[in-house]
């Protein structure tokens, strides 16, 4: 059966994690749950046959196996389907088999625990059970946490790969002096500034030293192209996000994430023609 109304109940399960611990900045089981998760599970009586037969219609890995009165007694998994075909004489006999006769035991969590007291047992069975027994709310796989990382991890990601990317671009036109008095130009305030490596500026700064007229002219076109303009709006925004991302401020817009892939890309062929240039 697949338990009704779970996409709305799922949702106040992640915000109510996150309103009890007072910031989404504190990782909890209840973040890893995908809004629109439909816990999916199987009646005991249930054939080995039927249950594998949604598991691949759904491209799930395993099936929580309950009671005809909800309780969770196990859940049936690839693996635990394997171990336990060494049981049964014949493939038939093993495809006819009840489930929960070839089921194993997934670790139950709470919504509000740290993910990392998960992450053993995801690196055992990939998958826990969120809930108890009695009442089963949700299921985290590692594919779960996968996700769940990536997405916010991946604006930290795309950033480093801009600036890096803008320092290296930048070191290629011209020599280490030329470099040098380009930044002594643009951050006169600083006394160091004569001694300073594109590694000590701020992104604020480094664009600064990018776009002045003269040494984006003299040196910085080369790798960058012609248009001033153009790499004026392109990489202006990239500073709007950055500092929204690192002094944590709010969540990076779709859009904004779609501008920093684009900026990312556009940088990499830059690198790419100057590489084949030479």
């Amino acid at each position: 059966m697949r338990i009704k109304s779970v996409e709305s109940f799922v949702v106040n399960i992640r915000g109510g994690a996150a309103a009890l611990f007072g910031s989404p900045g504190f990782f909890r089981v209840g973040q890893l749950v995908p809004d629109d998760q439909d816990v999916l599970t199987v009646k005991v009586g249930t054939t080995v046959a039927d249950a594998l037969k949604l598991m691949r219609e759904n491209n799930f890995d395993q099936l929580p196996v309950t009671t005809t009165s909800g309780q969770v007694i196990g859940t049936f998994t690839y693996r635990s389907f394997a171990q336990g075909m060494r049981h049964l004489p014949g493939q038939a006999q093993v495809l006819q088999a009840p489930v929960e006769d070839l089921v194993e035991e997934l670790h139950f969590v709470r919504v509000s625990e740290d993910v990392s007291g998960i992450l053993p047992h995801l690196e055992i069975n990939h998958a826990v059970l969120v809930g108890d027994e009695d009442r089963l709310l949700a299921v985290v796989t590692t594919a779960d946490v996968s996700r769940f990382l990536w997405q916010r991890t991946r604006p930290f990601v795309l950033l480093r790969d801009i600036e890096l990317a803008i320092r290296d671009l930048m070191r290629s036109c011209c020599t280490d002096e030329q470099l040098a008095g380009a930044i002594a130009s643009c951050v006169p305030s600083n006394p160091d500034s004569a001694s300073m490596r594109l590694e000590d500026l701020t992104l604020t700064q480094l664009l600064s030293v990018l776009l002045h007229g003269h040494s984006f002219g003299a040196y910085f076109r080369l790798a960058f192209g012609r248009n001033r303009d153009l790499v004026n709006n392109t990489l202006s925004q990239v500073h709007k996000v950055r500092n929204k991302v690192f002094h944590f401020r709010d969540e990076v817009s779709d859009a904004e994430l779609r501008h920093l892939v684009e900026v990312a890309g556009w940088l990499r062929r830059k690198i790419m023609i100057r590489d084949g240039a030479r």
